[in-house]
C-alpha cells in the first residue's frame, strides 16, 4: 500500500513546455484585456447614451471614437471618405441651391420684364401724347371735387382710380359705334408731395372706357427718366380687348375730350 502511494505521488518526469505555458498565459491575458476593453466600451457607451438624453453632443464623441479606431485600423482612406464626403455633399448641395436660386431669380426677373413689356402700349405719336397729356393732367388735378353717385359709384372709383381725391371726371364719348361711358382721374394723392416741391414726378392718370365685357382700362404714367408720358394697359389686364394701336387711338380721344370737359 505504501509503495502504491509513493508511486502515485512521484513527480511526472515529462518535461514542461515553458514556451507553450507563456503563450497560453499571454493569450488568456490578451483575451481578458480585450474583454475588459469591450466591457469598458459598453459601460462608456451606456453612460454616453444616458448623458445624451440631456446633452446632444454625445454623438460627437462617437464620431471621434470612430475616426480614431479607423486610424488605428489603417483605414486612412475610410477617414478621408468619412470626413470629405459630407463636406463635398454639402458643397455640391450649396452649389445646387445657389444655382437654383439664381436660375429662379433670373426667371422671375425675365417674367416680370416680359409682363411689364406686354402692358406697354407703343405710341407712334409721342409728341401729341405728351402735349395732350399735360393739358389733361392739369385739368384733372385742378377740377372741382365731385361726390360719388351712390355706393356702386363709390366702389367703382375706389377700385379703378386710386388716389383720385374726389376729382373724378365722367362723360360719354362716341368712338364711331355709339356713345360709351368714360371715366378718367389723376392720382392726386401720389402727386401731392411732388406738386408741393414744384416737381412733375409721380404723375399718373387712369381711364376706363366701359364697353360691356370688353372694358378698356388704361393708364398714363410720367417717366422721370424718359421725361415723356407712357401709355399702358392696367396692371390687372390678362387679355387685351383690342390691339395696342386701337387702344392708343382711344386713349388720345379720351384725353382730348377730358382736357375740354373736365373742369
Amino acid at each position: 500500500m505504501p509503495d502504491d502511494i509513493s508511486k502515485d505521488t512521484q513527480p511526472d518526469p515529462t518535461p514542461v513546455d515553458e514556451t507553450a505555458v507563456k503563450s497560453t498565459a499571454k493569450t488568456v491575458g490578451s483575451a481578458a484585456l480585450e474583454q475588459g476593453k469591450k466591457a469598458a466600451e459598453i459601460v462608456d457607451k451606456a453612460a454616453t447614451i444616458a448623458d445624451g438624453a440631456s446633452h446632444a453632443f454625445g454623438a460627437i464623441k462617437w464620431v471621434s471614437i470612430a475616426i480614431v479606431m479607423m486610424i488605428f485600423a489603417g483605414g486612412s482612406y475610410g477617414v478621408y471618405k468619412l470626413v470629405s464626403a459630407p463636406v463635398k455633399a454639402v458643397g455640391h448641395a450649396s452649389e445646387a441651391v445657389a444655382e437654383t436660386v439664381k436660375s429662379g431669380a433670373e426667371k422671375i426677373k425675365d417674367s416680370g420684364a416680359e409682363v411689364a413689356h406686354r402692358l406697354d402700349i407703343p405710341t407712334s405719336q409721342l409728341a401729341v401724347l405728351n402735349q395732350i397729356s399735360e393739358k389733361t393732367f392739369t385739368a384733372l388735378s385742378t377740377m372741382a371735387v365731385s361726390e360719388p353717385n351712390g355706393v356702386k359709384d363709390r366702389l367703382f372709383r375706389a377700385k379703378n382710380f386710386r388716389g383720385h381725391d374726389g376729382r373724378v371726371c365722367t362723360f360719354d364719348l362716341d368712338f364711331g359705334n355709339g356713345k360709351l361711358p368714360v371715366t378718367i382721374a389723376a392720382d392726386n394723392e401720389s402727386y401731392a408731395s411732388s406738386k408741393a416741391l414744384g416737381s412733375k414726378n409721380n404723375r399718373i392718370m387712369r381711364m376706363m372706357i366701359e364697353a360691356g365685357k370688353d372694358d378698356l382700362a388704361l393708364s398714363l404714367i410720367w417717366g422721370e427718366e424718359t421725361q415723356n408720358w407712357a401709355l399702358k394697359w392696367k396692371a390687372t389686364t390678362l387679355k387685351k380687348p383690342v390691339s395696342d394701336a386701337i387702344a392708343q387711338q382711344r386713349a388720345l380721344d379720351v384725353l382730348t375730350a377730358a382736357a375740354q370737359r373736365c373742369k
